[in-house]
């Protein structure tokens, strides 16, 4: 796939992951929607540096979670661009609380991980004729990964992952759909970690540091290229499983 000229949708696109995909497609000449729910002077950055690279970017505010937002959202891209041509469902969460009985932990997680993405690709799909689209997953999701103390992340993960390949069988070939799995990606996510932290944390991969957001921003613009990629689950995670 071309991406040049292509209209792109990244959800949580103000930092982290997001933040990466956003700059690295708008270097390839892509206009680029900067999804944001929070933070707006992080997002005018991101949006600030694709701005050097490609035209029309723009950033648009939104609670995914919120039906009334994302059809405005959407109503913005459809006035400005008409249609787009990737979407990378990328807005996540990890919540502290998450735990076997947590049941508020799993419904906060679906919620915002799981079915608010199903929501954007609802949305997206009525005005996507053909093209890509790309979930954010985790190398937590996959069979066997995972820890109790993260059981409702992992939980969701697997059900996104399951929703990619069944997707990908409904929509293709059209419309291919693809999932990235991160190993441990030094983001936001983790807050301020001590050095003592990070480098027990970075025992774990094999390639024994953290993965940078690039890295899996690389990812993600090879699945979007690649047009031979269908269904599948790309994981990078640094030799951790």
């Amino acid at each position: 796939m071309e991406i040049k000229n292509k209209v792109v949708l990244i959800t949580g696109a103000s930092q982290g992951i997001g933040k990466s995909t956003a700059i690295e497609l708008s270097k390839q000449g892509a206009s680029v929607i900067i999804n944001f729910n929070s933070n707006e002077n992080l997002a005018n950055e991101v949006l600030k540096e694709c701005n050097k690279y490609s035209q029309k970017n723009i950033v648009v505010k939104a609670d995914i979670t919120n039906e009334n937002d994302v059809k405005e959202m959407f109503n913005k891209i459809v006035k400005k661009y008409n249609q787009i041509d990737i979407l990378i469902n990328n807005e996540g969460i990890f919540d502290e609380s998450d735990s076997p009985t947590n049941l508020k932990a799993f419904e906060n997680i679906f919620s915002i991980n799981f079915l608010a993405q199903i929501r954007i690709t609802k949305y997206a799909l009525e005005i996507m004729k053909n093209g890509k689209i790309i979930n954010v997953s985790s190398v937590h999701g996959q069979l066997g990964q995972g820890r109790p103390d993260a059981i409702a992340y992992s939980s969701m993960k697997a059900a996104l992952n399951s929703y990619t390949k069944n997707l990908a069988k409904s929509l293709a070939p059209k419309i291919i759909v693809n999932a990235i799995a991160p190993g441990k990606t030094l983001t936001p996510m983790w807050g301020e970690l001590k050095e003592k932290e990070k480098k027990e944390l970075e025992k774990t991969l094999l390639i024994k540091r953290f993965i940078l957001p690039e890295e899996i921003a690389d990812g993600i613009l090879f699945l979007i290229k690649n047009d031979a990629v269908c269904g599948e689950i790309l994981t990078i995670d640094g030799g951790m499983s």
